[in-house]
């Protein structure tokens, strides 16, 4: 849906443009940051902001939040301020910004670039749940484990409720929105740039909603889509993308001189690893003792679908794992995460009801037709289970409603194994005035693996030149040879992250 018209086109023609959210009005007077050199960073400044727990119940207190911002590098031709958001839920805008969200030299040049710690994240008075009990399966066989995983996620709930206090039940996007723009007003700001990255991106969205007057332009690289709602739909969702992922990998593979699969068949292998995990005859890389089940070889091939640069490095796993010899091995199952961020944030914005053992079976089955060789997407499924045994969120799953006033760019990535292309598309449709900019290959946070991607973003919130209709951007192959390979963890327990 690419249309031409840039940011001052689309402001004149729509300037009556109203909320569609009521907003809640700022104070005369906003409060001011105190700017010192940041710690780890001394080129960028950090400081603190006190926000309202509840706007509608001040008598709850205040929460601070942890801020900062690397000023423009070139202030006589600044534009402005970029606030960003790496997504998660969970993850440090603070740590993004100090990294200056990777974006290119010139928006650095044109932009102050600022983040916050939502709150219960980092430095913003972080989430503390004390100590559970033993944890339960993580995938229930019965009705009665099932009982169990939920009566644990809703101990989880109320632990980090009593040693997190109120600011646990005002952890949504609404919350972040209008901390975010508690921000906006201490720094003087009467329009801001928004670039939010995966989970990141549904704060975008909401703020967007909320203070449509007060964007310049927002930027959603990795799309999280609200109207996907129910269990069965999201982590099919998830699962789907997660095999296209790896349908590229075994694209790429038989092509490569640095895949350790040559000769044989991606799918056949991943196929026979997938059995041997069922039935127990497959162990850890890294222990012979701990059994790899069929999730943890999910996990494997979902942290490597981040950035292909890690395709050489599962083909060498998986290549690992099928010379393994064939015994036995015992372990203790997998347990639920005591990972009560992710789930405070995460089930405050999505509601996923399942209610019995039977429910959570049918979903499986589901997932497996979805995705039929690797089965589920881990991040999908414990997302789900993570909202077993609390509240129903705030905001339950619906289309988005955003001003057409507010200019949008989309960035969505046909194999993103996390935020799927389906809800780029979804966002798309819902904002009639956006753009979408597609890309074609693997990865997640698109602006970091595409210079294409890279040069649309840049154009869109540099000058407001949007891309052209059905614009495309090629996928990004592996080039082992002419940059530096990182490790990318392969541990099944990595953190959940969108």
């Amino acid at each position: 849906m690419g249309r031409t018209a840039g940011f001052a086109a689309t402001a004149a023609a729509l300037v009556a443009a109203v909320p569609l959210v009521s907003t809640p009005a700022q104070a005369a007077s906003p409060a001011k940051i105190t700017w010192k050199r940041c710690a780890d960073d001394h080129s960028a400044q950090c400081g603190t902001l006190s926000v309202p727990i509840d706007r509608a119940h001040p008598k709850l207190g205040k929460v601070k939040l942890a801020v900062a911002r690397a000023k423009a590098t070139d202030p006589k031709h600044r534009l402005g301020t970029i606030f960003v958001n790496p997504g998660g839920p969970g993850g440090s805008s603070i740590d993004f910004v100090l990294d200056r969200a990777g974006l290119s030299r010139e928006v650095r040049k044109r932009y102050d670039i600022v983040g916050f710690d939502p709150r219960g994240v980092g430095a913003s008075h972080p989430v503390k749940c004390g100590k559970l009990g033993k944890a339960p399966a993580l995938y229930p066989k019965n009705q009665a484990e099932f009982a169990k995983l939920k009566s644990y996620q809703r101990a989880l709930y109320k632990a980090c409720r009593k040693y997190t206090g109120p600011v646990y039940d005002h952890m949504g996007a609404t919350d972040h929105a209008r901390d975010m723009d508690a921000v906006r007003a201490a720094l003087g700001e009467k329009k801001i740039t928004y670039y939010g990255v995966s989970y990141g991106t549904w704060l975008g969205q909401r703020y967007a909603e909320l203070y449509p007057g007060r964007l310049k332009a927002l930027v959603v690289d990795g799309t999280m889509d609200h109207t996907v709602a129910g269990a069965t739909r999201f982590s099919m969702d998830e699962s789907r993308g997660l095999e296209t992922a790896y349908a590229q990998f075994a694209k790429w593979c038989p092509t490569s001189k640095f895949c350790a699969l040559r000769g044989k068949d991606p799918w056949k292998v991943l196929d026979g690893l997938m059995k041997r995990s069922s039935a127990g005859t497959l162990h850890d890389i890294d222990s012979s003792k701990i059994r790899l089940t069929p999730a943890g070889i999910a996990q494997m091939v979902r942290v490597t679908m981040y950035d292909p640069i890690a395709w050489n490095e599962l083909s060498e796993e998986l290549s690992y794992l099928s010379k393994q010899k064939v015994r036995k091995v015992s372990s203790p199952r997998a347990k639920a995460s005591p990972d009560g961020r992710f789930a405070g944030i995460m089930c405050s914005d999505w509601t996923f009801p399942v209610r019995d053992h039977k429910a959570l079976a049918a979903v499986w089955a589901a997932n497996r037709k979805a995705a039929p060789h690797l089965g589920t997407s881990p991040l999908g499924y414990e997302a789900i289970v993570s909202c077993l045994g609390r509240p129903r969120g705030a905001d339950r799953q619906r289309p988005v409603r955003i001003a057409p006033s507010v200019p949008v760019l989309v960035v969505g990535g046909v194999a993103d194994p996390a935020t799927v292309y389906p809800w780029a598309e979804g966002v798309n449709r819902q904002v009639r005035t956006s753009s979408l900019v597609t890309y074609q290959g693997t990865g997640h946070g698109l602006y970091g693996l595409s210079g294409c991607v890279r040069t649309s973003v840049d154009a869109f919130v540099l000058s407001g030149k949007r891309p052209a209709a059905g614009a495309r951007c090629p996928a990004v192959m592996p080039d082992y040879s002419s940059q530096g390979q990182r490790r990318i963890p392969r541990d099944s327990r990595e953190p959940l992250r969108f």
